[in-house]
């Protein structure tokens, strides 16, 4: 099976090769600005799941958080 943080690696079954998950959240956190980024990225997308913002404010919430990053 594929490593799941695409490093192009093979497991022996597993969703990652060894520490390549947390090589997975840092990348995240990086390409986000952060952990408190990534938390109020997943939480908009919990609310828009269920149904408390809509998808015009969700992309209003994430056009937010990204617009400092630049181009990824």
């Amino acid at each position: 099976m594929e490593c799941a943080c695409n490093c192009g690696g093979t497991t022996a079954g597993g969703d990652f090769l060894p520490g390549h998950d947390q090589r997975l959240r840092t990348d995240l956190e990086r390409r986000v600005g952060g952990i408190i980024n990534l938390r109020m990225l997943v939480e908009a997308a919990e609310h828009f799941v269920e149904g408390s913002i809509g998808s015009s404010q969700f992309n209003g919430m994430v056009k937010e958080l990204l617009k400092d990053l630049g181009p990824m």
